[in-house]
């Protein structure tokens, strides 16, 4: 029960804008440089994927030349990412738990989103906005360091995730920008681990998610 509360306020962290701000963009940001500093460090070292990550860095620098960096990117990002939570989440059974708890989030999404099978494009819509009112501070910050962090981080993802890492790669090299958004849909896809083995325990992070805890 502790554990499903513990992921289930993970989650909502992950897509509470309002927890975000300026101070705590700037304090991300000196966190993640030295973070991308190892990256760069381990891409400097690691002469066994050189041609990888040659090819990697072009794929990433098309990206930048395209323009695909942009906000419909990023929304692609997490909405794709959350797909694998949406399509777990039992709606008949969490639905009538949650309706009619004061101040949940439900409430705010508006109940008959949830219901109505809209509730992928209002967590995206969620999500898209922590990012842009989080993080924008600590990119800038990285910036420097962060094309050998998006590579390993995609290499890292198609490791414990091929599925996804396939269905981001396909959008057009997106499995690089992952890195900019794994914060935010990190807990949902630990919370999809447990529904993949405990479907009952993850009707409770549900609960709880949507309960607003």
């Amino acid at each position: 029960m502790d554990s499903a509360k513990e992921m289930a306020r993970d989650m909502l962290e992950a897509i509470n804008v309002e927890s975000t701000g300026l101070l705590k963009a700037v304090a991300k940001g000196f966190i993640s440089f030295p973070v991308s500093l190892g990256y760069l460090g381990y891409d400097f070292m690691d002469t066994e994927h050189r041609r990888e990550n040659l090819e990697d860095k072009h794929r990433l620098a098309r990206l930048v030349k395209n323009g695909a960096f942009n906000r419909g990117a990023i929304e692609q990002v997490i909405s794709v990412s959350l797909n694998n939570f949406v399509a777990l989440v039992n709606s008949e059974r969490t639905a009538p738990v949650v309706k009619n708890i004061s101040g949940a989030l439900v409430g705010k999404m508006i109940f008959t989103e949830f219901t109505g099978f809209k509730l992928g494009e209002t967590l995206t819509s969620r999500g898209v906005s922590a990012f842009f009112a989080g993080s924008s501070v600590g990119l800038l910050l990285s910036l420097g360091a962060e094309t050998s962090r998006a590579i390993y981080t995609s290499r890292y993802l198609k490791g414990r995730n091929p599925v996804l890492h396939y269905k981001l790669m396909i959008l057009g090299d997106l499995d690089l920008l992952y890195f900019l958004v794994e914060d935010i849909v990190k807990p949902f896809e630990l919370a999809c681990d447990v529904g993949d083995r405990n479907p009952a325990e993850f009707d409770k992070i549900c609960e709880f998610f949507f309960g607003g805890i």
